[in-house]
């Protein structure tokens, strides 16, 4: 992948069993982070159950801010381009146009699918890096330009294209508010989503999640905007207007047609 050529990496280290040790502390510190949170790790916590000592996980990846985001980049990375993937199957399969349905089905159903026991640890990372770090930070707008620039450029586009009616910083804001529902989604736990009695109601609630969450997303980007919508009410306003100048001279006419015969004495 070309841009990855563009992420900082941690230093160089030899060998397989070099690289058998940083996958080990990655994995171990990424299921403390999403059991326990990036507050309540420490580096010291992260060597003891990865069964190295602080300076081998120091030496890695230097901080525990740098490796927290080295976990983000091993789950963000695949994950756009899966939806890059996807939006450029969809493309090619409308014939080059996509629903609004098609684009947000490409960038929804990658990260819902982060719901499985293999990709549970992935689906808290990407979370709490989102709603966490990102929202907090901004010297973190750096490492989003290099990890989220062409998929929101690609996404942005297709979402014109998809919605023509729509300016365009409109379609931006409705990009970013469809990630953050995203991030919603898979950051509310099932037992706060009334489900109805029994445990196959809530297999089906939670089932059809996806398919809900794609239905909102597509009317809500697809609605007018308000620069749209004070158009179509001057033009209704317009409208009402010359239809009550139509119905003033009708009501004239109809009164000169009842006085006519009269005035000229027929």
């Amino acid at each position: 992948m070309d841009r990855m050529a563009n992420i900082k990496r941690p230093r160089a280290s030899g060998g397989a069993s070099s690289q058998r040790a940083r996958t080990r502390i990655l994995d171990t510190a990424e299921a403390l982070f999403a059991d326990a949170g990036p507050a309540a790790v420490t580096l010291r916590s992260i060597a003891a159950a990865a069964g190295v000592n602080v300076a081998a996980v120091s030496y890695y990846f230097g901080s525990k801010e740098m490796l927290f985001e080295e976990m983000f980049v091993r789950r963000i990375v695949p994950l756009n381009e899966e939806r890059l993937t996807r939006l450029t199957a969809c493309i090619e399969a409308a014939g080059g146009a996509p629903t609004v349905e098609d684009v947000v089905t490409a960038f929804v159903m990658p990260a819902l699918q982060l719901t499985n026991q293999a990709n549970a640890n992935a689906r808290a990372i990407v979370v709490q890096y989102s709603l966490g770090r990102v929202l907090a930070l901004p010297e973190v707008n750096h490492m989003l330009e290099r990890y989220y620039a062409r998929l929101r450029d690609a996404f942005v586009a297709a979402l014109q294209r998809a919605a023509p009616h729509l300016a365009s910083h409109e379609v931006v804001w409705r990009y970013y508010w469809m990630g953050g529902s995203v991030m919603v989604a898979l950051a509310v736990p099932p037992g706060m989503v009334p489900s109805g009695a029994g445990r196959s109601a809530g297999r089906a609630a939670h089932e059809a999640m996806p398919a809900e969450l794609i239905a909102f997303l597509a009317q809500g980007i697809r609605a007018q905007g308000i620069r749209e919508q004070g158009t179509r009410a001057k033009e209704n306003r317009a409208q009402g207007t010359r239809a009550k100048g139509r119905r003033a001279k009708g009501i004239r006419a109809a009164a000169w047609e009842r006085s006519a015969p009269r005035a000229f004495g027929v």
